[in-house]
């Protein structure tokens, strides 16, 4: 390639690069300020976006139906029929399926909670409800019980609202299988029996303290020097079991379960609690204590 050439290349690789980073710059600025229109972007959702969440309102409306559906009273089964009759399609019976000529309680729903939702085709939304029931006897009003339900109602929407389209059916409760868990692994060294005793006996009397004293009295207790409540007027120290000792660095992990009696009611509660430690100068100090770790 002889030197005119050259030049020519040169000329029209220069003049190129600099047509092309004028025409992008002038296409970037264009979309920055809308002059050429972009389709958006679409994402593809994934598989935990394309879940349907449940409608509150729908929890809502069961919740509201279950208590109507659970209300009744023997020899006033119109007044049962009103009541349901805002929730049901015209084609449902007007009772929901529920007949009480052969009760021997009368009945009353004092809590509800929606449990779960899922679709069962067509728009119908099952809705599980749990209600805890009164139930009292017709033939001596003293005699009640609770029982606890777990009933299904199948909804649908209409409008801004819902309707009943099926009859609601009871269900056994859900049953809870057993989850295993690990023995607690102590961190750190053993520590000897002196230093065991020590913080036990320094455990003793914060613990006492923490129940009795006042913000001040209880911060000297802390590293941190911070005034805490702690439990005054709320429990009362009663036992402490199970304490076990651990060195880490210059600190000191103590585990143990803690009795406290709750003020009001005498009810006692046993608590576990992790507390990490540290001796200076021959006084113990609490750096920071964790309830209900296992």
């Amino acid at each position: 390639m002889n030197r005119l050439s050259k030049q020519r290349m040169t000329r029209f690789l220069f003049w190129g690069l600099l047509i092309y980073t004028a025409l992008s710059s002038t296409i970037a600025w264009s979309i920055q300020f809308g002059l050429i229109p972009v389709e958006p972007r679409k994402v593809q959702a994934t598989d935990e976006q394309k879940i349907q969440t449940t409608d509150t309102r729908e929890l809502a409306f069961a919740e509201q139906f279950t208590k109507e559906y659970f209300f009744w009273t023997q020899g006033k089964e119109d007044s049962r029929k009103q009541r349901l009759q805002p929730f049901l399609i015209s084609n449902l019976d007007v009772q929901a399926g529920l007949d009480m000529t052969a009760a021997k309680y009368n009945s009353y729903a004092q809590n509800i909670n929606a449990w779960q939702a899922k679709d069962r085709g067509d728009g119908v939304k099952e809705v599980t409800v749990y209600a805890e029931t009164i139930l009292t006897s017709l033939s001596n009003p003293s005699d009640q019980k609770r029982v606890d339900r777990y009933l299904v109602v199948p909804i649908k929407q209409a409008g801004d609202s819902f309707r009943v389209v099926d009859l609601p059916y009871l269900i056994p409760p859900p049953v809870a299988s057993d989850i295993a868990i690990d023995e607690p692994k102590s961190e750190g060294s053993p520590v000897s029996g002196e230093i065991a005793n020590q913080a036990e006996t320094f455990m003793q009397t914060f613990w006492k303290v923490y129940t009795n004293g006042e913000p001040q009295e209880i911060a000297y207790y802390f590293k941190n020097k911070q005034a805490s409540a702690g439990l005054t007027s709320i429990e009362s120290f009663v036992s402490m079991d199970n304490l076990n000792v651990t060195q880490v660095d210059d600190q000191y992990v103590v585990n143990c379960n803690v009795t406290l009696k709750d003020v009001q009611t005498g009810v006692q509660l046993v608590n576990h609690y992790v507390f990490t430690l540290v001796n200076e100068s021959d006084r113990w100090y609490v750096i920071s204590m964790k309830q209900g770790e296992i």
